[in-house]
């Protein structure tokens, strides 16, 4: 009978202990202090850990803890560094030439522009002759019949440029005009200059006026050109051909709007009669522009 007894006891025992084993196994350990675990199964449990354990954590955090996901693991999130605002997920601080993010983390948090490849941060007008970095191209855009292209501005490398993207379909400007010169001698051939800019300016021309009288019968076609620098000298860029269609004190004068000449850089320009009249007939010569920095 004794030994039936220690043989049930035994039995109680081991049963005991089966049961207990069965209730731990697949668990970690989980503090007795704290008693707190979060459940990364239906049977496998973590300690919760807290933020002082540092980053790259991917097992024991809870889901109202101020950790983000990176794609593999966890990190703390990021606040406020002093009184500047700054990237709210880590150390970032806004410029310019800023790559797209790989992920939403990665947050751009001042006004961007994106131009192509990166993005760059959006400027305001403070002053002429801007940079083109983080400037929108709005209505500063003309359509080419097939894309946008920035649209030019004046300047020597838009007037002497040989395609036109970019330019818009306006009204030539004029800033300056030459005073008609008429020749004051027999024999004379009139000529009018607009004295070089110096530097990188250039002189361009909108519009010109010639005009030729002679009191008797002339059927000599006069020839006037447009000359890239000093009278007799510079470079022709234009002519003209007038006469008095054969008529005593018949006159003819002939104007050219609408032109956009631009000439060299620290160079004047000259509207002249090629030749002299005869000391029966005058001549006047006048033009007008404006000058690219």
């Amino acid at each position: 009978m004794r030994n039936k007894m220690r043989v049930v006891g035994l039995a109680v025992i081991v049963a005991i202990l089966l049961a207990v084993g069965t209730l731990t196994i697949g668990r970690t350990a989980i503090s007795e202090l704290a008693g707190l675990a979060v459940a990364q199964t239906a049977t496998v449990w973590n300690n919760v850990i807290d933020a002082a354990k540092g980053d790259g954590q991917s097992s024991g955090i809870l889901g109202q803890s101020p950790y983000l996901f990176n794609g593999a693991t966890f990190d703390r999130a990021r606040g406020t560094s002093g009184s500047a605002n700054v990237n709210i997920v880590g150390t970032t601080t806004p410029a310019d030439a800023f790559a797209n993010p790989t992920t939403t983390t990665s947050i751009w948090s001042l006004n961007g522009v994106f131009n192509g490849t990166t993005w760059d941060r959006q400027r305001t007008a403070t002053a002429d002759a801007l940079a083109s970095t983080g400037v929108m191209a709005g209505n500063a855009s003309l359509f080419n019949g097939s894309t946008f292209d920035r649209q030019d501005g004046v300047s020597n490398t838009n007037n002497t440029a040989t395609t036109t993207i970019g330019v818009g379909y306006s009204t030539p400007l004029t800033t300056w005009f030459t005073v008609p010169n008429t020749t004051s001698a027999a024999a004379t051939a009139a000529t009018i200059s607009k004295a070089s800019g110096g530097g990188s300016v250039r002189h361009v021309v909108t519009g010109v006026t010639m005009c030729f009288q002679d009191s008797v019968a002339n059927t000599v076609a006069r020839l006037v050109n447009l000359r890239d620098g000093a009278t007799g000298a510079g470079t022709i860029i234009k002519s003209w051909y007038l006469s008095n269609g054969g008529v005593a004190g018949g006159a003819q004068c002939q104007s050219e709007t609408g032109l956009n000449i631009s000439g060299s850089a620290a160079t004047a320009m000259t509207l002249e009669f090629a030749a002299a009249p005869a000391a029966t007939a005058s001549e006047t010569v006048s033009f007008e522009g404006y000058s690219t920095p």
